[in-house]
């Protein structure tokens, strides 16, 4: 398949699944309802369509198919409120995560450029596990059931976006500025992970605001990269407004974090929990998210 066509035909087929969706899970409870169509969105369209950016194109083709399948049986399990439907979507992510360990050699665990892009395989693993558990409703360690889809939507954009971006621009300006970037997304996904859990059991009550802090700062460093990218003439037009339009989302979308996440120190300053889903999880899906995979791949990072 030609690299338009293929391009095509990741673009409409990812998106024409997705819209769809929008119509068949309108039936969901109202807290969930953008989340679980944030979540999906990853899933159907932002992981497709990111995919070329690190994977072989001979092998691209029939791992979308499976993918995109894999993807809409996430919505089938909402839909129908059956766990089984949501088993293969933890098979793939697995599979992907398993894929990138063993690919890795001692010189990527070495180099945070490479180390990051092996996160966002790995990540989004533990958010299909976390929604595995949401569709059977479990509740590990007596998390809310909506804290649970939160935490595999987390783990499907910050666990996914985040690390992708940051190791793209550690392999286009490695430095100083994105090797602090690297680490500290590193560290603050699974921090923020952790620190909410401390929360929920009201102990270690730092480690939340020092999680978001963390990754809020390197999130910030990833932003002014994206930005940087988008004032580099050598990239097209669309290229470039794509990355200024990803740069700006989040960093707009982590100030709303860290206040969120001060929110007990400074609580004037944080939005409530449904909007920062609405406003904070729209601006890093279709913004950065979105805007950054289609600017890197016009800037011909593939």
């Amino acid at each position: 398949m030609k690299k338009a066509d293929r391009f095509k035909y990741e673009w409409l087929g990812g998106l024409l699944l997705w819209a769809a969706q929008l119509w068949a899970l309108k039936s969901l409870p109202a807290d969930s309802y953008w989340v679980v169509i944030l979540l999906l969105f990853s899933a159907m369209f932002l992981m497709p369509l990111s995919r070329c950016l690190w994977d072989s194109e001979s092998r691209q083709k029939w791992r979308l198919e499976v993918e995109l399948g894999c993807a809409a049986l996430i919505a089938v399990s909402f839909i129908t409120n059956s766990t089984v439907y949501v088993i293969p979507w933890l098979a793939v992510r697995s599979a992907a995560a398993f894929e990138a360990i063993r690919n890795s050699t001692q010189k990527t665990l070495c180099d945070p450029a490479e180390l990051t892009l092996v996160a966002a395989r790995i990540f989004p693993a533990i958010g299909a596990a976390w929604l595995v558990a949401h569709r059977a409703n479990w509740t590990p360690w007596g998390f809310d059931p909506l804290i649970v889809l939160l935490t595999a939507a987390h783990f499907h954009h910050a666990g996914f976006t985040l690390p992708l971006m940051a190791g793209l621009n550690a392999r286009a300006n490695p430095g100083c500025w994105t090797r602090f970037s690297r680490v500290a997304i590193l560290l603050g996904v699974p921090l923020v992970a952790a620190g909410i859990t401390c929360t929920h059991f009201g102990v270690l009550p730092f480690v939340e605001p020092f999680g978001v802090t963390v990754l809020v700062l390197g999130a910030l460093g990833v932003a002014v990269s994206q930005i940087q990218r988008g004032l580099e003439k050598e990239s097209g037009v669309l290229a470039r407004m794509g990355f200024v339009v990803s740069g700006v989302s989040l960093l707009v979308a982590m100030l709303l974090a860290l206040g969120f996440g001060l929110r007990y120190v400074f609580p004037n300053l944080a939005l409530t929990m449904p909007q920062m889903w609405a406003i904070h999880g729209t601006l890093n899906a279709f913004g950065f998210g979105l805007c950054g995979i289609l600017a890197w791949r016009g800037r011909g990072a593939t």
